[in-house]
């Protein structure tokens, strides 16, 4: 297994002079082999329904980068979503829809961000019935789900951080270009961490065990959280990476890892009905699916865990959800409702299944 090095390719380096790579080669396969080893049989067989013989997660997941250069010009502003440093947070309208940037189809793509279309190739593979249509939305998604989780994929400053040079590890120099911030978080910090593929899925199966981390939230929610991460790792123009910046980042990097590689699961559990909730670290399917509840009385599905905003529904008294994280967040459980919404609800009137 080839050890997680800075590389850049020579088509890369002909076609784009600022490079938007996320994770680098090595890190999406490590999301892709992390996710097919949490899948259900029922998920697994659903993906490679799809996928060509021999083929994998991890072997398809770089295949969207490519093309961005060359035969599909229209999807490189899929790869991200700029939003801006200084803003809080996610915006459609002002993140996603791009129409005077020059790209193909800018003027008419209104979902032009990674944000969207991871959505809507999740539909286009859930509900689609031509194979190279499924086929194509199942290698963007597992790259784009890689994507979405890099910090500076979800900020818009310094084109995501490639316009700040650093010295990294003492190098000015990565590879035939300028090492800058943004690649140090693709591959620079990767390559840092001195192991291979298999051993970092394997790092990150244990860091979920031990932190009990599950799926959750929606793409918008992981851009967000991207987001929030590239604030305080953000380095100015001329700046270092040296060991104290890796030693605080590197955890960051492994949880945003560990989460992609989790959400990537659930997504492909939901795409392809599976059983499983995508929230096992073994290789043998899910055996630890997510909790249930009943409510005790009609209770309001709101879309944060707080009563700040407009509720999305009312769930009626006696129904069914599905916990999506096992711990309360101020009073609230995260729940999907029966109609599969996804929000929050007061804790104090769910009642827990055993399962």
């Amino acid at each position: 297994m080839k050890k997680l090095t800075c590389m850049a390719t020579a088509v890369l380096i002909v076609f784009v002079p600022t490079l938007v790579e996320a994770w680098g080669q090595e890190g999406h396969e490590v999301v892709g082999a992390l996710a097919e080893s949490m899948l259900s049989n029922t998920a697994k067989a659903g993906v490679h329904s799809v996928l060509a013989a021999g083929d994998t997660l991890a072997s398809v997941s770089n295949w969207a980068d490519p093309i961005k250069y060359t035969t599909r010009k229209e999807t490189y502003n899929w790869h991200f979503v700029d939003i801006p440093l200084s803003q809080a947070s996610f915006d459609d309208g002002r993140d996603c829809f791009k129409p005077t940037d020059g790209g193909p189809d800018g003027a008419t793509d209104h979902m032009n961000c990674v944000v969207d279309r991871i959505t809507y190739f999740k539909q286009v593979l859930a509900t689609s019935t031509d194979g190279a249509q499924r086929l194509e939305a199942l290698k963007f998604i597992v790259h784009f789900v890689g994507d979405v989780h890099q910090p500076f994929h979800a900020v818009g400053d310094a084109k995501g951080g490639n316009d700040n040079k650093v010295t990294e590890f003492g190098a000015t120099m990565c590879g035939t270009s300028k090492c800058n911030l943004h690649s140090a978080w693709d591959t620079g910090m990767i390559a840092h961490s001195g192991m291979d593929t298999n051993a970092y899925v394997q790092h990150l199966q244990s860091l979920i065990a031990a932190n009990h981390l599950t799926a959750s939230g929606n793409p918008a929610d992981w851009a967000n959280e991207s987001h929030a991460a590239g604030q305080p790792a953000w380095i100015d123009n001329g700046g270092t990476i040296d060991e104290a910046y890796y030693s605080a980042e590197s955890p960051v990097i492994d949880k945003r890892l560990a989460l992609a590689g989790l959400r990537l699961a659930a997504l492909l559990e939901d795409a392809f009905a599976g059983t499983g909730s995508g929230g096992n670290t073994g290789s043998g399917g899910n055996t630890n699916p997510n909790p249930t509840g009943v409510t005790t009385r009609n209770l309001r599905l709101r879309p944060d865990p707080s009563t700040a905003h407009k509720a999305l529904e009312t769930i009626q008294m006696r129904s069914t959800v599905t916990l999506l994280e096992p711990n309360k967040t101020n009073d609230y459980y995260h729940v999907k409702a029966a109609d599969g919404n996804e929000g929050w609800v007061y804790a104090r009137y769910v009642k827990l299944q055993s399962n």
